[in-house]
């Protein structure tokens, strides 16, 4: 599908956010790392592991977080590891998300 699609429309971007490849292959029989995306944010939704998530994050196109997940947004800017942020808004109210995004990468540029 991602072939065809891209040869109807080269500049369209095939992206996904997922859990780290571990994770993908033993509990959702995912094996994204062969579907020929073109960039891989790795989900760091859960607390716990975040830290072991940034490894994986480091490795790909970049993390995942959610909406709750705002505070992390500063240390994510300053992780030189890290090249993309994807924020999920959790709420279902993606505007909202935006908004309060912007909100807090103007705080931490005035900073």
């Amino acid at each position: 599908m991602i072939s065809e699609v891209k040869k109807a429309n080269n500049s369209i971007s095939f992206d996904i956010s997922h859990h780290n490849p571990y994770w993908s292959k033993r509990y959702f029989a995912a094996d994204w790392e062969n579907w020929s995306v073109d960039r891989v944010f790795i989900q760091a939704y859960n607390e716990d592991n975040f830290k072991e998530e940034l490894n994986y994050g480091a490795k790909y196109d970049g993390i995942a977080i959610t909406d709750q997940q705002l505070h992390r947004l500063q240390e994510l800017a300053n992780n030189k590891n890290i090249d993309s942020i994807l924020v999920f808004p959790l709420s279902g109210k993606p505007e909202e998300t935006a908004s309060r995004v912007k909100n807090s990468l103007n705080s931490i540029t005035n900073n």
